[in-house]
């Protein structure tokens, strides 16, 4: 697939995830928390990066994420919430191109009016090819790492910066890892 067919396939898939997720939030219960007025149920955004150790590899990714429930209101103003996330990644390697999925779920550290969040999370995911130039991912399973934080430019935008570690864990033979910096524009209502 041409790099087009991959950003219309993302643009597609991205719409498909967005319209329900706008149609539950419309629709929202009026008698919900402060919090999840404040920050929003939903989220969607992009994020796009390199590596840092000269593998010569960028990544491209389209998610939605949603609040999950659990979460606390710290005495000092602080909120310490969680989500659940879904993305739909491009990594770029020479002119090779290889496209993933993935999973994860994340503990969100929000300042005092939601102004500023530090976030990390945890997941897993699938690759489409586990070859991409001279890199073998071993197979197609991966598990991801990434922390980050975000600076809220207004109600509805937020930017941020994110470091997201790749691996497969050791369950094959050959471990490699990705480690990247990545910029995020997050959209949540």
């Amino acid at each position: 697939m041409q790099p087009l067919g991959y950003l219309q396939a993302l643009s597609v898939s991205l719409l498909l995830v967005i319209i329900p997720a706008i149609g539950t939030a419309a629709k929202a219960d009026p008698t919900s928390t402060a919090t999840t007025k404040e920050t929003g149920l939903y989220s969607i955004g992009a994020r796009f990066g390199t590596s840092f150790r000269g593998e010569d590899t960028d990544q491209a990714d389209i998610f939605v994420a949603r609040k999950l429930p659990w979460g606390r209101d710290l005495s000092s103003g602080w909120n310490l919430g969680t989500a659940g996330e879904l993305d739909l990644s491009i990594l770029q390697h020479d002119d090779e191109e290889v496209v993933a999925g993935s999973i994860s779920t994340d503990l969100i550290l929000s300042s005092p009016g939601h102004r500023f969040f530090l976030l990390t999370g945890v997941g897993a995911g699938v690759l489409e090819d586990e070859i991409l130039g001279d890199i073998d991912f071993g197979g197609p399973v991966f598990f991801l790492f990434h922390a980050g934080a975000g600076l809220r430019l207004t109600p509805w935008l937020s930017l941020g910066y994110r470091y997201s570690h790749m691996s497969n864990g050791s369950i094959y033979d050959k471990n490699p890892s990705l480690n990247l910096n990545m910029v995020e524009l997050r959209f949540t209502f």
